[in-house]
């Protein structure tokens, strides 16, 4: 039996150009909102690593939805990679004023959606999770 398809109707397009600074705004926006989630649960939960673990998953949820709604390529991947990599920010700016755990948690949330999103823009799926992979893994060994 024939498969009829409809030419009427098209998928849309991933986006395959790589933009900067649309990756570097969407890093900043997240790292304003990370800085924001932590702030609002840590008034509801005393632990600073709970409290930072919620808003990191709560953040790489909502890039994922963004970036998805951006039609922007391996959305998934780059938040994970994110996620993974600053991974217990809210305990490394512990003790800081509130302005530079502010100013790290943009800056790092930036560069780090430019860095995944600039590996993510390859084609082949295998070599970018082994990229990233590797990336995460060095950048957990810098931190520790």
């Amino acid at each position: 039996m024939a498969k009829v398809i409809e030419t009427s109707v098209e998928s849309q397009i991933v986006g395959s150009s790589y933009s900067l600074w649309k990756n570097l705004l969407i890093g900043i926006i997240l790292g304003l909102l990370y800085y924001s989630l932590v702030i609002i649960l840590g008034n509801y939960i005393k632990t600073a690593s709970v409290s930072g673990g919620i808003a990191t998953i709560i953040v790489a949820t909502v890039g994922i939805l963004v970036m998805a709604r951006l039609y922007m390529p391996q959305a998934l991947l780059i938040n994970i990679a994110v996620g993974a990599s600053l991974w217990g920010l809210n305990e490394w700016t512990s003790g800081l004023a509130w302005y530079e755990i502010l100013g790290f948690g943009v800056l790092l949330y930036g560069l780090g959606y430019v860095l995944f999103s600039w590996v993510a823009r390859f084609t082949k799926v295998i070599p970018v999770i082994i990229a990233m992979v590797v990336i995460v893994v060095a950048a957990r060994i810098a931190v520790a």
